[in-house]
């Protein structure tokens, strides 16, 4: 059942996803620059079981990188969703 409150609230959780999402790269970018290398890289040379406790800034980074594809996913689902209701 198709109503304007289902998709009302589906805008509005693609909205919310679509501000985590850049708020998650500004942070990424902001430790690219500090560590000098790029995300990706970073998590192919270091998997998070593999670095040390001392690095707290480089585990903070991995869970960051970690959580923006949780949060793209979820955002394609209801961008999904949205999608198919205003066929």
């Amino acid at each position: 059942m198709h109503t304007d409150e289902y998709e009302i609230s589906l805008a509005r959780e693609l909205n919310v996803c679509e501000k985590k999402i850049a708020e998650i790269k500004k942070t990424l970018l902001h430790l690219e620059q500090k560590y000098n290398i790029k995300a990706e890289v970073l998590a192919e040379k270091f998997p998070y079981g593999k670095i040390s406790e001392q690095d707290a800034g480089l585990i903070a980074w991995v869970k960051e990188s970690e959580a923006l594809k949780k949060w793209e996913a979820l955002r394609d689902q209801y961008a999904e969703l949205l999608r198919k209701m205003k066929v």
